[in-house]
């Protein structure tokens, strides 16, 4: 997104509508589907098929496109953050002129510090208890389950049940569709809807949002079904 303005700034049409349609490819569809005829429109209503620097983006969306990414585990933290974060952690402990051995003295440090950090962060999780926010059964299971750093995440998504609203989509057997109005916030507000699938049976649910497969943590439209079905553990 950060070379939209160098790759297609160019464009007669780049401000008024390509860069708004170009982000809304990237980021509003929810299936792969959608994402590839999205891309197919974007490219032939302003003439970019042949458009090099599209072509090399469109051969590795697979890498990049999130729409392609929910079913991986990131742990909040996505590959440009990553990169980021090791790059600060770094500069933090030498400099170009370092040598190799003070590299190697303050790197054994650093992390030495980090596993400490991590330590007293376990230790707080089993001493000091985050109260829960809601009378929801879910929450209170959560707040068992998780440290208290993951359980904030968890009781940010419970807060946001408040723009959440379900109903029932179609039932296959055990299986129920859930159809989830939600409010999502980014420079505006828009109204986003989003498929959960829920089995009675085994009481397990998807959400096609992939909260849970990429963070770990139920997102507010399953725990608006759970509630809804008034889900207990």
């Amino acid at each position: 997104m950060r070379k939209l303005p160098e790759e297609l700034g160019s464009h007669a049409q780049y401000s008024h509508e390509l860069k708004s349609a170009l982000q809304q490819c990237v980021y509003d569809y929810q299936t792969c589907e959608d994402f590839e005829k999205s891309w197919d429109v974007l490219l032939s209503t302003y003439n970019l098929h042949d458009h090099a620097w599209l072509q090399s983006l469109y051969s590795e969306r697979t890498y990049w496109a999130p729409v392609y990414l929910k079913d991986v585990f990131w742990a909040g933290m996505s590959i440009t953050q990553q990169s980021e974060s090791m790059n600060a952690f770094l500069e933090n402990l030498v400099d170009s002129g370092s040598t190799l051995k003070e590299f190697a003295d303050k790197f054994d440090n650093a992390l030495r510090k980090k596993v400490e950090n991590e330590n007293v962060a376990d230790f707080n999780s089993f001493k000091y208890t985050i109260p829960c926010i809601s009378h929801l059964y879910v929450e209170k299971k959560l707040q068992q389950l998780y440290t208290n750093s993951k359980f904030k995440e968890v009781q940010q998504e419970i807060m946001r049940m408040i723009y959440c609203n379900s109903h029932l989509y179609k039932t296959e057997g055990a299986i129920s569709t859930y159809q989830v109005s939600d409010q999502v916030h980014d420079d505006f507000i828009k109204p986003v809807t989003f498929s959960v699938y829920f089995n009675e049976d085994e009481c397990e649910a998807k959400c096609i949002c992939g909260l849970f497969e990429m963070r770990g943590i139920l997102c507010r439209h399953i725990l608006t079904v759970f509630s809804a079905k008034n889900v207990q553990s």
